[in-house]
């Protein structure tokens, strides 16, 4: 394959989104083949210690890869998890020329630039059916199935297991260490969540019953009203999970969370995570029974139409590594 080639459809992999922006990813160009492997060495050992954010950050990247290289005119054929002796070795994308691209893989690989974390509030209207239905569709054709939330009961064990995940996470110190570890970072660092990134507002202030991260590790609510009271916020929530629970599986879920968020960019619909709760082992099973879904959710999702308040530096995308960090000719070391 064309070297520059390979170059262009790895850093449109490595705009797949991560947890904290951590990046865990490396790919390795041979032949007709990129493959993908994860890093451990970037993985946050008190968030994911079982090491599954990490892997659907990785599906996200590989899901990223093959529309990056379908736009640029090759059909991909995956093998995942190749190599039992290297289990950091997730998939091997082998490449074939294909001619033009589909006009919905072009699609897809516009939004690819584009998309990005809005933490914002939203704007009051509704995501209209079709939209919904698109969406549902991205993540299924990937081997998910999409929960929505919906009705007042619901919504509210939802809010209430974000609050109280959120609440745990917060009252430990290791994790409080972790998140400033990938937040205060220099202004031209390429790796973390920049000050850019984060609303002004503390999350447990906004007009939302759904607590968002709030990625300054140290804020304390503040003392004072505001005169007047916040917006309301009603996104639409959604949960995405799989069947099973095991490494293919976070892959799958990488996956499908990176067609749903391209398919959102493309239909000019705003998105962000909300997992807490998947991050604590009782309130992610709490979150399923609540649901009474039949598997594992693996990502909760907060979308809408972004507000006019949503522009600026809390809309644009984070920073990344240059290629050559990511990309090697060679196998990675044992």
């Amino acid at each position: 394959m064309d070297e520059k080639a390979v170059r262009d459809i790895v850093q449109q992999a490595a705009r797949a989104p991560s947890v904290h922006n951590t990046q865990p990813w490396r790919f390795v160009a041979r032949d007709n083949a990129i493959e993908l492997w994860t890093d451990p060495s970037r993985g946050l050992a008190v968030l994911d210690p079982a090491g599954r954010a990490r892997h659907i950050s990785c599906g996200a990247a590989m899901l990223h890869l093959r529309v990056a290289s379908a736009n640029a005119g090759y059909a991909s054929t995956v093998t995942l998890l190749p190599d039992p002796a290297h289990p950091d070795h997730l998939g091997d994308v082998y490449l074939d020329p294909a001619g033009e691209p589909a006009e919905a893989d072009r699609g897809l690989a516009a939004a690819i630039e584009a998309r990005h974390t809005v933490r914002e509030a939203f704007a009051v209207a509704a995501l209209p059916a079709a939209v919904v239905t698109e969406l549902r569709h991205a993540a299924e054709v990937e081997g998910c199935w999409l929960r929505i939330v919906d009705g007042a009961d619901e919504s509210i064990a939802v809010a209430a297991l974000l609050a109280r995940a959120d609440e745990m996470e917060r009252a430990d110190p290791a994790y409080i260490a972790e998140l400033r570890r990938w937040t205060d970072r220099a202004a031209d660092s390429n790796e973390g969540v920049p000050a850019s990134a984060i609303p002004d507002v503390a999350p447990a202030e906004r007009g939302s019953i759904y607590r968002l991260r709030d990625f300054v590790a140290d804020r304390e609510s503040s003392s004072t009203r505001a005169a007047e009271p916040p917006p309301v916020e009603r996104p639409l929530v959604v949960v995405l999970g799989t069947r099973d629970d095991d490494v293919a599986s976070w892959l799958a879920a990488g996956q499908g969370l990176g067609r749903l968020l391209l398919t959102a960019q493309r239909d000019g619909v705003a998105a962000s995570p909300m997992t807490q709760p998947l991050e604590v082992p009782g309130t992610r099973a709490r979150l399923a029974t609540e649901l009474g879904v039949v598997g594992h959710p693996q990502m909760i999702i907060r979308l809408g139409y972004a507000g006019e308040n949503a522009g600026g530096g809390a809309a644009t995308a984070k920073p990344r590594r240059p290629v050559e960090q990511i990309i090697t000719p060679q196998v990675p070391p044992d």
